[in-house]
C-alpha cells in the first residue's frame, strides 16, 4: 500500500489520508483545518489527480474530517463517497452550517474565496453517496481486482466509524477518532481482536497521562455537583459545548441529575443553534440505531434560547445555558454569553472538553480569578469574577487505552496521525518498546510511504 498524509502540518488539522493498493485509489477523510481559514484550511489536494479516486471514505461528521468534501468532489466526479448510515444526515447538517459560517466570515475577515462551496454543491455528494451499515463488509471490484470495506462503530460521536480495507489478504485499519467507553449518549467502540497489517491511528491524547484526569463517570459526577451548587446559590451556568455530540451528552447528564434530584427539577436548561437541529435528528436516529440513545423527553425538557445575547448583560432568567461552541470561538453564542455571565460571582463557566490554547476558551483558562479578559472584536473587557472550571468529558480514548488497542491488533506497521508531534512521539517510543518488530511511521506532510 502507498500512503500519503495530506494534512499540511503534523497536528490534528485537516484529516485526509491518500491510499493506493492494487487497482484502487482512495481517500480516507477530507477535513478542514479548525485553526486556519480560506484555502489554507484545505488538505494538500495537489497530490490527487482529477477523477483519480475510486472512494472517499468519511470516518465521521466533524468538519476536520469532512469539511472539505464538497471542494474535492468538483474534481472527483466518479468517486464513491462512503459514510456510515448513521453519519449521513449529520454530515450534511454540519456542511450546511459550515457554509453559513464561511459566508459570515467572508464579511468579517475579508476572505474573498469564502464560502468555499454553495449548498447546491452538496447535491453532488448525494449523487455519489454509498451509505455503509456498521459491521457489514462490502465487496467492491475494479477490473477484476477486489477490496472488502467494513465500517465499525468507533464510539467518538454518533455515526463515527473505524474503517477496514482488506485487499489481497492484507488488512488496513483506520481507527478514526475512537473512544472505548460507553456514555449516556453513545456506546463505545467494540472492536474485534484480530491481527491486522497496517494500523493508521489517531494520537489526540498522547501528551496526557491517565493519572492527570479522572474517568468520565467521576468527571460527570463532579460536573453535576458543581452545577447544583451554582443553581442553588441563584447563579447562571454557562457550558460551552460542540453542537454535535458534546451538547447532547451534557443535556443527558443534566436530565439524569434532575431525575436523581441533584439538580432542582425545575431548573431551566437553554440550548441554541445547530445543536437543536442535531438533537432533533438524534431522536430519530435513536429509533433505528442500537448505538445512539437520545430521547424526545430530553429535548422537551429544554428551552431554545431566543433573541440576541447582549454583550456584558447577564441573562434575566436563571438557569443552565448549553451553547456552542466548545472552544468559545469568536462570534459564537458561547463566546458572547461568556461576556454576559463572567462578571457576577454567583455565575459559573464550565468547560467540558479540549480547548486549544489559542482559542478564547484556551485563553480564558489562563486568566486568573478576578482578572480581566478582553473580547476584542466585541469592544468589551470582562472580569472573571464567576466560578470557572474544566471537566474532562472526552470523546477520545486516552493514550493507555489506545496503546492497549494497538497491542491487541499487533500490526506489522503503525502510522501515527491526527495529533501533535509530541503526542505521536509518545506512542512511537512506547510501541518501539512493546512491539519491537512493528514498523512505526510519523508521516511527514504530503510524503508518500510504501507500506
Amino acid at each position: 500500500m502507498l500512503y500519503t498524509d495530506l494534512n499540511k502540518d503534523i497536528d490534528v488539522g485537516s484529516s485526509a489520508h491518500l491510499i493506493e493498493f492494487g487497482n484502487f485509489k482512495a481517500l480516507v477523510d477530507c477535513g478542514m483545518h479548525p485553526k486556519k481559514m480560506g484555502l489554507e484550511a484545505l488538505p494538500d489536494f495537489s497530490k490527487i489527480l482529477d477523477d483519480s479516486l475510486d472512494f472517499i471514505a468519511i470516518t465521521h461528521a466533524h468538519l476536520d474530517h469532512c469539511g472539505a468534501l464538497p471542494v474535492l468532489l468538483r474534481r472527483q466526479r466518479n468517486a464513491r463517497v462512503l459514510v456510515s448510515e448513521e453519519s449521513r444526515e449529520l454530515m450534511f447538517k454540519m456542511l450546511r452550517n459550515s457554509r453559513s459560517v464561511m459566508a459570515r466570515q467572508r464579511e468579517e475577515y475579508d476572505i474573498k474565496e469564502y464560502p468555499l462551496y454553495e449548498n447546491s454543491e452538496l447535491d453532488r455528494i448525494v449523487e455519489q453517496l454509498t451509505p455503509m451499515a456498521f459491521n457489514r463488509e462490502r465487496m467492491f471490484e475494479i477490473n477484476g481486482d477486489k477490496v472488502k470495506i467494513t465500517f465499525l462503530p468507533s464510539g467518538h460521536i454518533p455515526g463515527a466509524s473505524s474503517i477496514v480495507f482488506e485487499h489481497n489478504k492484507k488488512k488496513y485499519y483506520f481507527s478514526g477518532d475512537i473512544s472505548f467507553n460507553d456514555t449516556n449518549l453513545l456506546k463505545g467502540a467494540k472492536q474485534i481482536d484480530e491481527k491486522i497489517d497496517v494500523l493508521i491511528t489517531e494520537t489526540t491524547r498522547g501528551q496526557r497521562e491517565r493519572i492527570e484526569f479522572a474517568d468520565c463517570e467521576s468527571e460527570e459526577q463532579r460536573l453535576i455537583t458543581s452545577i447544583s451548587h451554582v443553581i442553588k446559590d441563584g447563579g447562571n451556568v454557562l457550558i460551552p459545548a460542540f453542537a454535535l455530540g458534546r451538547m447532547q451528552e451534557v443535556m443527558l447528564i443534566i436530565a439524569k441529575a434532575k431525575a436523581q434530584k441533584i439538580i432542582p427539577e425545575k431548573t431551566p436548561v437553554f440550548i441554541g443553534g445547530l445543536g437543536v437541529d442535531i438533537a432533533e435528528h438524534l431522536i430519530k436516529l435513536s429509533k433505528t440505531s442500537s448505538y445512539v440513545n437520545f430521547t424526545k423527553k430530553t429535548l422537551d425538557d429544554t428551552k431554545v434560547l431566543r433573541g440576541k445575547i447582549e454583550v456584558g448583560k447577564d441573562f434575566d432568567e436563571k438557569g443552565i445555558y448549553i451553547l456552542g461552541s466548545g472552544m468559545m470561538v469568536e462570534n459564537t453564542p458561547a463566546y458572547i454569553a461568556a461576556s454576559a455571565v463572567m462578571n457576577d460571582s454567583a455565575n459559573a463557566i464550565f468547560l467540558v472538553g479540549y480547548c486549544d490554547p489559542k482559542t478564547p476558551a484556551g485563553r480564558l483558562m489562563k486568566t486568573p480569578p478576578n482578572g480581566d479578559f478582553a473580547f476584542r472584536d466585541l469592544f468589551f473587557v470582562g472580569t472573571l469574577n464567576c466560578k470557572f472550571d474544566k471537566f474532562d468529558l472526552t470523546s477520545h480514548a486516552d493514550r493507555d487505552e489506545l496503546l492497549e488497542f494497538i497491542m491487541r491488533k499487533d500490526p506489522r506497521c503503525v502510522i501515527l496521525t491526527h495529533g501533535s508531534e509530541a503526542s505521536r512521539e509518545w506512542f512511537m517510543y512506547e510501541i518501539f518498546d512493546r512491539l519491537p518488530n512493528t514498523n512505526v511511521v510519523i508521516p511527514n506532510p504530503s510524503e508518500t510511504y510504501d507500506l
